[in-house]
């Protein structure tokens, strides 16, 4: 076998280590060793092809008892290439070695893939059996098999055999938070209460900590704890920090929305919108569907589809891709239709790939998403006391947060006796999804049957376990399992005339009906809610209040259970609703979708993102203020207001609030009402340069200046400094004496290191201003409020020097940065003004080491390629002093060191790298 001539070109030095191992191995001698240790290179260069023939060769040549791994490297290359031959060599490896159990592992993976679940359940019962719990590696193969049944199991709805493998992985293992989600969800689904059973070992608070944002809608009406769900999903799994790929509007005659969703298909997000894409007003709007759904085929999918002016799958595309491909087609509006919820793509939200992004109908709830802007919402579902605890702002309609359908087929009227029903029962319908029947909700109408005689409950459980568990609760609550009839799944149209059969519907809480609910008002069954603290506990409440039906809204289970009794036993009052819906329902507001497409238009339009001109009337370029805050809203919003009050005509003023309450966002509303060129960011959990960098990736203008919540600006700041800027693209940045201020306002006499740099005005070289910064050891051209930044000048993001990120001294790293092609101006008069207040010059003794690290990396780094370096022996006694410093640290800190997060060894790395650096002599170390 020869090796390809361009790799030859591209790798010599590897293209010949793989010539002599081809000639080994096709004579039988070479080592296993080298065939493990060549395969991955080859791979990395991208010659995987060579890496498969080198080991087909090994193993047509080589005789060994070890050649059952061989076999496993080689299906490991050949998965998603040629899968038919990666089974092959997975069964080859298993031939030799039977109890091979990553193996059974990875070949059951293959086959599920390959749509063969049964066989890869086997394989995976096998591996578990192989693997005692005993010792550390095998349990946590155990674990691995165990995981794959729990989950494939669960895919095929068969719930007590998935719950049973989860629980005994967690058994094993309780720390595994994903496995716990997922079982949580599955004892939702069963109705196997209580939900959080901890007889598997794993604590209450594990277990609530570990619930999904969808599953805690059912689990808890508290809103903290639901916000608090989808902010551990966001941190965990959600993508941050990433450049925006739209930071402005657009000059469309149309505005252009783009709906989100894999659900265009026969599913309840299909079922409410599926007239809304065909509503638009075309001669005003361009509508988009980006879709990864199922092709199921449906009427319902071809109907949605039809009524968009653009569908496009985004299926193949990672989720980058398809952000860019979204931010091509210049989307004005984005509404995400999933939320939080099963095949969500929140990562494409993450690249912000429209100015403006929404959330609608997936998740009922917060999605703590950093980059959605507004929730469509209504007053009802999201008074002003829900929302702190949305991330997002609320978009409200007038009347309701939910569209319908007015074209879905109701079939004829069924019989009760074809349903099942004892023809004269009140029949109660409660025909949520079970996940959200909980112990308290089913209580209750075990209560309302024993006080209504004559009544059944009616609901929908396709899993013979769910109905097994509601009859053994039912007869511990003391009612006949024969009061509870459950039904079949059914067409559509059949499934819509089944409700006109019911005499009341029944909502679930505190995670109440959307879709289930105005399916049953559309086929004129009234609903019965009680609406909590909770979005998701108060949609039936929205719907009801559209339509007409206020007395169906209760706030407590006891009105809830009073008002069904009541129904029950007074059926002239009960008929007496179903009357007033079936005359009201058409002319309602619930059911006016061209109404609610009208209303939707007009918020749409209230919120699009104008597009900002690049310049001014007078000509000049704009420059972004940027004011990252956490938990200051007093300091804050003087902080605004000196940014709101410069005379520089031109600027945008960018938000990035990261505190723990809705008290700053509260203080800015009026601001944000009044200022066009103001954008507000909601981003709790961020960290603080976290919280700049978003401000930073939202900027839109060509100059840059931090303003931090605990600093001021002059009215003059910005322009004086434009002043510089405008005459000479060399200036890279301009800065400027910062007063130190008491809380009342009053001058504080500099204290060291913070005095002026020059007592008149000076345009300094960035070479030698750039070596006064690492050979004084301090920030002496100021904090990110000081300066002023022309954004071009940047190599990278803020914070970053010589391509390496940096946190503590992210500042030092920019200005070293730009200072490496431009030069800057320092100005003596006081333009920005720091509040000095407490605490704030008490650095964490952990802050000061990483500081001397990232000074000692800083001058490490610009010696390896000779920057800022005329003056050598000065920068050297500096970074002396502070490698005593950390040396010193080191010795007496060990501990402390590892428990404060600073990892030992790259510190002890550094510190060898610097203490070279200086014992070389001059030429050396530039060397």
């Amino acid at each position: 076998m020869s090796i390809p001539t361009e790799i030859h070109a591209a790798h010599p030095a590897l293209a010949q280590v793989a010539d002599q191992a081809f000639k080994q191995a096709a004579q039988g001698q070479l080592p296993l060793v080298e065939l493990f240790g060549l395969a991955p290179q080859l791979g990395e260069i991208g010659a995987a092809d060579l890496a498969v023939q080198l080991y087909r060769l090994w193993l047509d040549n080589t005789p060994s008892p070890l050649a059952y791994a061989a076999w496993f490297n080689l299906a490991v290359l050949l998965v998603n290439r040629d899968d038919v031959a990666a089974e092959a060599a997975y069964r080859k490896a298993l031939e030799q070695h039977p109890a091979f159990v990553e193996a059974l592992l990875n070949l059951g993976t293959l086959l599920e893939r390959l749509k063969r679940p049964e066989e890869s359940l086997v394989l995976w019962r096998q591996a578990v059996e192989l693997s005692p719990a005993n010792a550390k590696p095998t349990r946590a193969l155990r674990v691995q098999a165990l995981n794959n049944i729990g989950r494939l199991l669960e895919i095929l709805k068969r719930m007590p055999e998935a719950e049973k493998a989860l629980a005994d992985s967690l058994r094993l293992e309780p720390d595994q938070k994903n496995v716990i989600t997922h079982w949580v969800h599955l004892r939702q689904k069963q109705c196997n209460w209580p939900v959080y059973d901890t007889g598997i070992g794993v604590k209450k608070k594990k277990l609530i900590e570990s619930t999904s944002a969808l599953a805690m809608l059912s689990a808890s009406g508290d809103p903290a704890l639901q916000l608090a769900a989808s902010q551990r999903y966001v941190e965990e799994k959600v993508r941050k920090g990433v450049a925006p790929l739209a930071t402005g509007g657009y000059a469309h005659p149309k505005l252009r929305v783009g709906y989100l969703s894999s659900d265009f298909c026969s599913h309840a997000v299909s079922i409410l919108t599926a007239e809304l894409y065909g509503l638009h007003n075309r001669e005003e709007f361009e509508v988009f569907g980006f879709c990864w759904s199922h092709e199921d085929g449906s009427p319902l999918r071809a109907r949605v589809i039809a009524g968009m002016d653009h569908h496009i799958r985004i299926g193949g595309l990672s989720d980058e891709e398809a952000a860019r491909l979204i931010r091509s087609c210049e989307i004005d509006i984005l509404v995400d239709l999933h939320g939080l919820t099963l095949n969500a793509r929140h990562d494409i939200l993450s690249w912000r790939p429209a100015p403006v992004q929404i959330t609608w109908l997936g998740l009922p709830g917060p999605t703590a998403l950093p980059e959605i802007d507004y929730v469509i919402s209504d007053p009802f579902v999201l008074p002003p006391e829900l929302e702190p605890f949305f991330t997002e702002k609320p978009l409200h309609m007038p009347h309701t947060f939910q569209i319908n359908d007015r074209q879905r087929q109701i079939g004829p009227r069924p019989t009760r006796a074809a349903c099942g029903l004892p023809e004269d029962a009140y029949v109660y319908c409660a025909f949520n999804n079970t996940f959200k029947i909980n112990p308290e909700v089913f209580e209750s109408w075990m209560r309302i049957l024993k006080a209504v005689p004559d009544s059944v409950l009616w609901l929908v459980a396709e899993s013979p376990v769910v109905r097994t568990n509601l009859r053994r609760q039912a007869e511990q609550l003391g009612v006949s399992t024969e009061r509870l009839l459950f039904a079949e799944r059914v067409v559509p149209a059949e499934y819509l005339a089944r409700y006109q059969v019911a005499d009341l519907f029944l909502d679930t809480a505190p995670f109440g009906g959307g879709t289930t609910a105005s399916d049953a008002l559309w086929a004129d069954l009234p609903v019965l809610t009680c609406a909590g603290k909770t979005f998701s506990s108060r949609m039936a409440g929205s719907l009801l209040l559209a339509v007409g039906l206020p007395e169906l809204v209760t706030h407590n289970m006891a009105d809830y259970e009073a008002m069904a009794i009541r129904l029950g036993r007074e059926r002239a009052l009960s008929a007496e609703l179903h009357r007033r819906l079936e005359a009201n329902r058409l002319s309602s507001p619930l059911f006016d979708s061209a109404r609610f497409v009208r209303d939707l238009e007009q918020r749409f339009k209230d919120i699009a993102v104008r597009p900002a001109p690049a310049e001014t009337v007078s000509g000049l370029p704009l420059v972004s203020i940027l004011i990252p805050t956490h938990n200051r809203p007093d300091y804050a919003e003087l902080a605004l207001q000196s940014a709101l009050a410069q005379t520089y005509p031109n600027i945008e003023i960018i938000v990035s609030d990261n505190s723990d309450d809705e008290a700053t966002r509260a203080r800015f509303a009026p601001y944000l009402a009044q200022h066009r060129h103001m954008r507000y960011y909601r981003v709790p959990g961020y960290g603080p340069l976290e919280n700049a960098m978003n401000t930073f990736n939202h900027a839109r203008g060509d100059y840059i200046n931090f303003l931090m919540d605990d600093d001021l600006f002059h009215p003059d700041k910005i322009a004086s400094m434009m002043g510089y800027m405008l005459t000479d693209a060399k200036i890279g940045l301009v800065t400027s004496f910062r007063q130190l201020i008491d809380a009342a306002g009053n001058d504080i006499p500099p204290v060291p290191g913070t005095e002026r740099l020059f007592e008149t005005e000076a345009r300094v070289s960035g070479a030698s201003l750039g070596r006064m910064l690492l050979t004084e050891g301090n920030n002496i051209i100021g904090e990110p409020t000081t300066v002023l930044i022309r954004k071009s000048a940047l190599d990278q993001r803020f914070g970053v020097f010589l391509g390496r990120q940096y946190t503590i001294l992210s500042d030092v790293a920019t200005w070293l940065s730009i200072l490496k092609e431009h030069d800057a101006v320092y100005l003596p008069q006081t333009l920005s003004y720091f509040r000095l207040h407490g605490g704030q010059d008490q650095r964490l003794e952990v802050n000061k080491i990483r500081a001397n690290l990232d000074w000692m990396q800083l001058y490490a780094d610009a010696t390896e390629i000779q920057v800022y370096l005329d003056d050598r022996a000065a920068a050297e006694e500096v970074l002396a002093s502070k490698l005593t410093t950390i040396l010193w640290y080191l010795g007496t800190n060990r501990g402390q060191v590892r428990s404060s997060a600073l990892p030992l060894e790259p510190i002890q790395s550094l510190v060898a790298q610097v203490t070279r650096l200086l014992l070389a002599s001059p030429e050396e170390g530039a060397a």
